[in-house]
């Protein structure tokens, strides 16, 4: 069979009715077709490459088989109606039975009217003139079509709504690209501020394609469910699922039903793609996880506190190049607002909890926390709460500031604390919503007394438990 006839025939079942809706396929005729001429060496990395772009590291070597044995059915379904009358035939042989050079596809001869003759169904055995201009035909398709890829607009994943049950995934000119149904709802409560505090966009693989991080927790029973990570590729297909928390002993049959807090992302390191941080805690106990997830959703380290580290940052402290993992909350096990810093390369165990042992998290190890603070607690916490807590931290050139709430019907009710780079103390302030509630309560109260020099004296009392030379964070290295 000569090249013009291998390409009328491959041009006639690209453009038939059989093939008209069926694009995929199409794009795994013309893989094969461009390898003709060394197919012995045509991999199944190298049609996976081809077919799922996007998708390399979660296809297989049986999910090109599903892909040959559709279109093999395919080109049966062409030949036994539109193209029964054709001349040549293209088909797909058993690879597996082959002994020797292994075919992906091959051309043979038909008898006019579909009947195919004994004598004629041999593989077509082409000259090597006619192999050589048919491969350059296959790589002037192939470019056009790389072409066509690089000229066509790619619209990246940029922005999040939910719509009744359904997640909306938007570009930048707020276009829909695709949407996901979730039929148990969500949970308003967890979406209170919005959904895009729920979405992370990350090319997790480094090419150039934005991975979309969905943080679900349902609305149906929420209190019984655990929050989900997704994520999904930019053309909105599930690669994977996580969930936060196990079964603890400590939870004494509780379910491990875990809420998910905070999704942040670490930086790559050299050639290695980026990594997730995932934070959040047993509801409605106290252990808390920080889980460090590869970039397929597996489990590379985990620390464990009790109590709940509500607000996580990542950054460069030391300028080493390399981020830490900064979270702020609440000791249980102290019962005072907390700061916690974390090397992701070496996070492992639980935190250690000597004032009340009956808190401690068995079977994890010791915690390895670079640094650990505990916040002192005003007179006028120990008054009307449990524990004072520690809010969002913020870090900008070598400074750490962190607010510690005091009291929680106001939201600036709050002491100021700042720290350099190594976590020596530099001021503790008392904020004037702080100063007014402070006074307000005493007015009423037999302990009658304004907030003096002495209580905010103490604020200074920042109790260092790892990572320091000496008991309290105020103290410099000489």
């Amino acid at each position: 069979m000569e090249l013009n006839a291998v390409r009328d025939q491959i041009n006639r079942v690209l453009i038939s009715r059989t093939f008209a809706n069926k694009p995929q396929l199409r794009k795994l005729l013309d893989v094969l077709c461009q390898n003709m001429g060394s197919q012995s060496a045509l991999s199944h990395d190298q049609v996976i490459k081809e077919l799922w772009p996007d998708e390399i590291r979660t296809k297989r070597s049986t999910d090109v088989a599903t892909e040959i044995n559709r279109l093999r059915r395919a080109l049966e379904a062409y030949y036994e109606t539109e193209g029964k009358d054709d001349p040549f035939a293209i088909t797909l042989p058993n690879r597996s039975a082959q002994s020797t050079e292994k075919r992906w596809i091959v051309a043979t001869p038909r008898k006019q009217g579909g009947n195919d003759s004994p004598d004629t169904r041999q593989n077509l055995r082409l000259s090597p003139r006619t192999i050589a201009v048919a491969i350059t035909f296959c790589l002037l398709v192939a470019l056009a079509i790389v072409l066509i890829r690089i000229t066509t607009k790619h619209s990246r994943p940029w922005s999040g709504r939910l719509e009744g049950t359904t997640l909306e995934i938007l570009d930048k000119d707020n276009k829909l690209l695709w949407s996901k149904s979730f039929p148990e709802g969500f949970w308003a409560d967890y979406y209170s501020k919005g959904v895009t505090q729920r979405l992370v966009f990350e090319d997790l693989q480094q090419d150039s394609h934005a991975n979309v991080l969905f943080l679900y927790h349902p609305a149906s029973n929420p209190r019984s469910h655990s929050t989900t990570l997704i994520c999904y590729s930019d053309s909105g297909q599930e690669l994977w699922r996580w969930s936060l928390g196990r079964a603890l002993p400590e939870l004494e049959g509780s379910p491990p039903t875990f809420r998910i807090l905070n999704l942040a992302v670490l930086r790559p390191k050299g050639d290695q793609p980026p990594r997730l941080v995932v934070s959040g805690y047993h509801d409605p106990s106290y252990p808390h996880q920080i889980a460090i997830l590869d970039s397929d959703g597996r489990l590379l380290s985990e620390y464990w506190h009790s109590g709940h580290l509500d607000h996580l940052t990542l950054a460069d402290l030391d300028g080493d190049g390399r981020q830490e993992i900064v979270a702020t909350g609440i000791s249980n096990g102290y019962r005072q607002g907390t700061l916690i810093v974390l090397d992701p390369d070496r996070m492992v165990g639980a935190s250690i909890e000597q004032a009340r042992p009956e808190v401690q998290l068995h079977g994890m190890g010791t915690g390895q926390e670079k640094i650990r603070l505990l916040f002192p607690r005003s007179d006028l916490n120990k008054a009307l709460y449990v524990y004072n807590g520690g809010e969002e931290s913020t870090i900008d050139h070598g400074r750490v500031r962190v607010s510690v709430r005091e009291c929680f019907l106001m939201e600036s009710c709050v002491i100021w604390y700042e720290f350099d780079k190594d976590f020596h103390l530099v001021s503790a302030m008392a904020d004037d919503q702080f100063r007014s509630a402070h006074t307000q309560f005493y007015i009423n109260s037999k302990d009658v007394h304004p907030f003096s020099k002495e209580e905010e004296a103490e604020f200074q009392k920042v109790r260092c438990l790892v990572g320091c030379q000496s008991q309290y964070a105020v103290e410099r290295n000489p």
